[in-house]
């Protein structure tokens, strides 16, 4: 996991994209290091961009951003992870199938999981 500021990335290594985590990390700074990110909706708490990462060097992958540490709850965590491992699987060409759940679930888990380190502060 690399930190800057309050940007956490995380490596598949299985899929080639990247994860990044901000929390109350304001759109200027976001917008500086990211491609074509718009301001968060103000009714949103928490949102995940489809973006590359221009600064420090160019990497494509998932932005997930939350509003502030407070809504990193359960229900949003999974819901964000969600959309995360759809957006991965599309990528890839891939695509969650009820007669093999396995890699879909264990790639939302695993987004959850990085989540919840950023959420609990754990390096």
């Amino acid at each position: 996991m690399i930190k800057t500021e309050q940007i956490h990335e995380f490596d598949c290594e299985i899929y080639p994209r990247k994860l990044w985590v901000a929390v109350g990390v304001p759109y200027a700074v976001i917008k500086d290091m990211f491609e074509d990110v718009a301001p968060m909706d103000e009714n949103a708490d928490a949102q995940v961009d489809n973006t590359r990462r221009l600064k420090p060097d160019i990497k494509g992958g998932l932005l997930v951003r939350f509003e502030n540490r407070n809504a990193m709850t359960a229900a949003n965590i999974t819901h964000e992870a969600v959309h995360v491992a759809m957006e991965i699987f599309a990528y890839v060409g891939a695509y969650p199938d009820p007669k093999n759940q396995e890699p879909f679930a264990y790639l939302c888990g695993w987004v959850a999981k990085c989540i919840n380190e950023v959420k609990n502060k754990k390096k």
